[in-house]
């Protein structure tokens, strides 16, 4: 795994009305990494996510290899974002949001990390489309244009074991093959077993630990399990 950090978080506040949303969260990531971020409901992943994505207002600093966010536009066109909750128009067929957003992104979708058929077909309407085919585009658009950082709100959460067996698949070759660092959120820090390579624990807001998962010993939410072996090709 490539050394030095990639992913520079230094003091990240966010303060809601009524209370801190995260407090003085510092953390870096080498490139090439899999982070999985975990903790129990309200303790700050999402805030966390949406705050190095940029889509929430903040104190602190976030750097991109050595780049600070949010003083120029090429750090965060190199960040794939995929929210919790995905809204996309329901006339609107899979093929026209897809372009949308790779306009949006100057990025080719012909060219997109995923196996034949994890997405519908380009004419099928959004509003025809089970909650798990919606979230295989959402996951689809988050992916546009090759992005370096990947910040993904619960990624797997809709979708069925054969989709997350390829996701998972699909994560870590981007991240062997291309050096793509990637925070995953959970609320169960287990779906994540054998995937990932750190994990990051929040807990209130606060950063409460972190896991060095390839060393032996130092794993304790997320344990090695069999490959599912399940072919990435289907998952039509």
């Amino acid at each position: 795994m490539p050394e030095g950090p990639f992913l520079e978080v230094v003091g990240l506040t966010k303060v809601y009305r009524g209370g801190w949303g995260l407090h003085d969260v510092n953390l870096t990531l080498p490139s090439g990494t899999i982070a999985a971020l975990g903790g129990p409901n309200g303790s700050g992943k999402s805030t966390f996510l949406r705050c190095v994505a940029g889509l929430a207002r903040s104190e602190g600093e976030v750097r991109l290899d050595g780049e600070l966010l949010g003083t120029a536009p090429g750090p965060r066109e190199a960040i794939g974002y995929l929210p919790q909750s995905v809204a996309m128009p329901e006339a609107s067929t899979i093929g026209e949001v897809l372009d949308f957003f790779a306009a949006l992104r100057r990025a080719d979708r012909r060219d997109l990390p995923l196996p034949e058929r994890f997405v519908r077909p380009d004419h099928d309407r959004i509003g025809e489309l089970s909650g798990g085919q919606r979230h295989r585009v959402a996951l689809a658009v988050a992916l546009l244009g090759h992005p370096k950082l990947l910040l993904l709100d619960e990624p797997v959460a809709n979708l069925d074991e054969e989709g997350r067996a390829a996701f998972w698949r699909m994560l870590r070759r981007l991240r062997d093959d291309e050096g793509v660092t990637s925070v995953v959120s959970s609320p169960s820090p287990s779906e994540l077993r054998g995937v990932a390579d750190r994990a990051i624990h929040l807990d209130d807001g606060r950063l409460h630990r972190q896991e060095d998962l390839t060393t032996p010993g130092d794993v304790t939410d997320i344990a090695p399990h069999p490959d599912t072996g399940a072919d990435l090709e289907a998952c039509s």
